[in-house]
């Protein structure tokens, strides 16, 4: 078991009472209700530094109290910052985007001078192994009531300041092909939820039966102790259809959806040599330079299209203006076969060329 200790410099708290204004150079940053600041974010960028794994057993966030109002614990919750900022220009009125995380403590006046301590392993696995963006995290009060301060590396005492606790074992199973390709597939998932969270989408499904499931994106669900999100909730008419990504053998992002160019995708790091090593990077290569293709995946999926994307881990069949696509892993494949007609990029792209067959049923979608 080895442990590293993370400081933590780069941080700042924006104001809602003072919105053009940076604070970067304070001793503290504030998170909650001020009687002076009003409503108080604190913003906090962490560095991580290499590993040799891409998952932690855990991460502990370690902060000093400096000051808290009020006689009731404050809830202080740990969230996602969703976008790259600037820490000495950052402002209330351009502040970043963010979730929250199920990480959370309840601040109280017994913890004034003291460390304590928020467990965000979740969160930071998922910067590790790439599903999310390390933007940072942002720290929130909203019972509307108090205010706690943590101190900074500006305090100039280094027992106040702001600390993450990594400690991991060995070599983990998630540097394997296998797992990158789950990581990849739950990276783009977690990006068909934003990019199209009111279409309505069909996810297929490998088993002796095929079957496609739609909805709408509704969330990637991970464990308290995971590394990636595992389950594809899709809601419809109100009902969760919850999908684990090991079955998913192809999404179809609605009719009339085109291919988001903000896509990003995981990098492929150097895989432990292994069969799977060996099929997924097969599968990337013989694809590099091919164009028009049939895909035959799980059970009985039946997938035509152009290459639009071919990245380590997932295909994306569309026209060549990126209409209507189809995102498929690789796992599931059970055949590839190039065409030999002249390639659907240079069909008209007005009208889609790519569709998805569920064969031993009349089931069928062909996007519009």
């Amino acid at each position: 078991m080895s442990t590293v200790v993370v400081d933590i410099p780069s941080t700042t708290f924006v104001s809602s009472a003072q919105p053009g204004m940076n604070f970067s150079v304070y001793p503290t940053i504030y998170a909650g209700t001020d009687g002076q600041y009003q409503n108080c974010i604190s913003l906090m960028q962490i560095v991580l530094p290499s590993l040799p794994v891409n998952f932690v057993d855990s991460a502990v966030l370690q902060l000093a109290v400096i000051a808290k109002s009020g006689t009731n614990p404050s809830p202080v919750l740990v969230n996602t910052v969703m976008e790259p900022y600037n820490r000495t220009s950052v402002t209330y009125d351009t502040r970043p985007a963010y979730t929250p995380t199920s990480s959370q403590i309840n601040v109280t006046t017994a913890d004034l001078y003291k460390t304590v301590e928020i467990d965000i392993t979740s969160l930071v696995n998922s910067w590790l192994n790439g599903t999310v963006a390390n933007n940072g995290l942002a720290l929130t009060n909203s019972d509307g009531n108090t205010v706690v301060q943590f101190g900074t590396d500006n305090i100039s005492w280094e027992p106040y300041f702001p600390k993450l606790l990594l400690t991991y074992s060995g070599t983990h199973g998630g540097n394997s092909a296998t797992c990158f390709c789950y990581s990849q597939l739950a990276h783009v998932i977690q990006q068909i939820i934003m990019f199209y969270p009111a279409s309505t989408i069909t996810v297929f499904t490998k088993g002796l039966t095929a079957s496609s499931i739609t909805g709408t994106p509704h969330q990637l669900f991970s464990s308290s102790v995971s590394s990636n999100g595992a389950l594809f909730i899709v809601m419809d008419s109100g009902q969760q259809q919850v999908i684990p990504v090991n079955s998913i053998t192809a999404i179809y992002t609605g009719d009339g959806t085109v291919y988001n160019p903000s896509f990003d995708y995981l990098p492929a790091p150097t895989f432990p040599v292994g069969c799977d090593t060996d099929l997924v990077t097969a599968y990337y290569e013989y694809l590099n330079d091919k164009t028009d293709i049939d895909i035959y995946t799980g059970s009985n999926i039946h997938a035509t299209g152009t290459i639009y994307k071919n990245e380590c881990g997932i295909i994306v069949l569309s026209d060549g203006s990126g209409n209507t696509p189809v995102f498929i892993p690789v796992l599931p494949i059970t055949a590839l076969i190039p065409s030999t007609s002249p390639s659907l990029a240079k069909v008209n792209s007005d009208k889609s060329q790519v569709s998805i067959i569920v064969e031993t049923s009349a089931q069928q979608v062909k996007p519009k």
